[in-house]
């Protein structure tokens, strides 16, 4: 008895399997979710069970041409994402007195250009390279040259208050005095077909390290924050204050320490405010000393800012930088 139906058993369930396979490779096997399409001036909202972009634009008979591209807000589709269609437009590069006409769907005139072969270690497009591409303008661009130079810099020397409630208010008795380091900045001059452009910073190394100025002075010993809340702090430090983005240095947004770059996380010289240390810096906040950088040595911090706009607001500024309890 078995044997009589064993036979049909198994082409019934090899029969099932390949018509999953089928669904799958054709990208609809998966349960449904809510999706956001911008294409051609139009935003739609739809429900799909499309696993990839692809099949969600066969399945709204969304045509692709061979240089369309699609831009997905999440790393796959999923619930809530939102799928761009950019279509490609007509471009001209020009290189050396050449011009090339291509089509594109890329967003910059940088893209373009890595696009088509001009990397960015020895090409660049004239002008703003994050320039949005339109349709029929011709990007133009250079060649790269760099040349290395190496310039001396001094390590100004960081000022460390101790708070000492045996001297007077505005009182103050220097412990160790202060004495300034030294570091070698190696850096590349570089030049768009021969013009100069601005520098590249390769490599900071520090020759002499700097020797704090050490002082008790007469002070409170609580220091009120913006949450209203009141912390102790062990010293002060008066130490000049720049602004980053969490994409700056190796654009992955890692911290020396591990974590993620974000508000609230500061770069110090390890040497003068140890890693993990909490801190007040006036008109910034409550912060951890997380990371470092190789211009930020002796009395010098780097605040990690939300934005580009943020960062061009705060400059560079002297600020006292409070070591809380």
């Amino acid at each position: 008895m078995n044997k009589r139906y064993q036979g049909p058993i198994t082409r019934m369930y090899a029969t099932l399997i390949a018509l999953l396979v089928i669904v799958s490779l054709a990208g609809f096997i998966d349960k449904g979710k809510s999706v956001t399409i911008q294409s051609d001036g139009n935003t739609q909202t739809v429900y799909t069970h499309a696993v990839n972009e692809e099949a969600l634009m066969r399945e709204n008979n969304i045509e692709l041409g061979p240089c369309d591209e699609l831009e997905m807000s999440t790393s796959k589709l999923t619930d809530g994402s939102l799928v761009t269609l950019h279509r490609a437009v007509p471009v001209v590069l020009e290189h050396k007195g050449n011009k090339q006409e291509v089509r594109t769907a890329k967003q910059t005139v940088q893209a373009v250009a890595e696009q088509y072969g001009y990397n960015t270690k020895d090409f660049r497009p004239y002008g703003d390279t994050e320039a949005p591409v339109t349709k029929n303008m011709t990007i133009r661009i250079g060649n790269i040259s760099r040349k290395a130079i190496v310039e001396d810099e001094v390590v100004p020397y960081a000022i460390e208050s101790i708070p000492d409630e045996t001297l007077g208010q505005g009182e103050e008795q220097v412990i160790q005095e202060g004495k300034n380091g030294r570091k070698t900045v190696k850096m590349n001059i570089v030049s768009l077909d021969g013009q100069v452009i601005g520098k590249e910073h390769v490599e900071t190394t520090l020759v002499t390290e700097m020797q704090p100025l050490v002082r008790h002075v007469g002070t409170k010993e609580t220091v009120e924050i913006n949450t209203g809340t009141i912390s102790k702090f062990k010293e002060v430090f008066t130490m000049v204050a720049t602004a980053y983005l969490p994409t700056d240095g190796n654009g992955e947004g890692i911290t020396k320490m591990g974590t993620l770059a974000r508000y609230g996380v500061v770069a110090v010289d390890p040497n003068v405010i140890p890693l993990g240390t909490r801190v007040y810096i006036p008109g910034y906040g409550v912060a951890i000393a997380e990371d470092t950088g190789g211009d930020i040595l002796g009395n010098r911090i780097d605040l990690c800012m939300e934005n580009y706009d943020a960062c061009m607001i705060f400059g560079r500024r002297t600020v006292p930088v409070y070591v809380l309890e």
